[in-house]
């Protein structure tokens, strides 16, 4: 019996009777199924404008991070999306070095975190309270850091789409 259910089981694997994706697996190409997602075009926004490079003055409007999102096995596909984001501060001796602090958000495609349009592969994360931008009226000077990147549900990891902004 226990055999029976394991061969059952391998043939509902391989022929593509289950899965988390709305593609059918059986008529997906082996290219598609073998390559991995790709994230392109990180922004991040303040008031609806990009900000490219260099901020000097801060804003109370909140920030919008984005990023566009490819995945041979369509968007359905795509387990989670995350943006990384660094940021400067001082550290215990009041000094640069390794000062600051990092972590991590997910970013989202259904119509909520500043997202305007479902499903397009548009991913995004709103910041209403600036406590990671770069543009706030109270953010330090210095170097901030995003870096995009993306899942599968197979385990297959994107590339790194990345937005590095210079607060004076």
């Amino acid at each position: 019996m226990r055999y029976f259910i394991s061969l059952l089981l391998l043939s509902a694997v391989t022929t593509g009777v289950v899965g988390c994706s709305d593609e059918n697996p059986a008529t997906m190409s082996p290219t598609s199924m073998a390559a991995a997602p790709t994230v392109s075009g990180a922004e991040v926004l303040v008031a609806g404008q990009a900000i490219q490079g260099l901020v000097v003055d801060g804003t109370d409007e909140p920030s919008l991070f984005r990023v566009r999102v490819q995945a041979p096995g369509g968007l359905s596909s795509v387990q989670r999306v995350v943006m990384r984001y660094a940021q400067p501060g001082r550290n215990h001796h009041n000094g640069p070095m390794m000062g600051g602090f990092s972590g991590t958000v997910l970013c989202y495609d259904d119509g909520t975190h500043g997202d305007d349009v479902p499903g397009d592969g548009t991913y995004h994360f709103m910041d209403p309270s600036e406590d990671i931008g770069c543009h706030g009226v109270q953010a330090p000077s210095g170097e901030y850091q995003y870096e995009f990147w993306c899942e599968d549900v197979f385990g297959r990891q994107s590339n790194v789409a990345s937005v590095t902004i210079v607060r004076k």
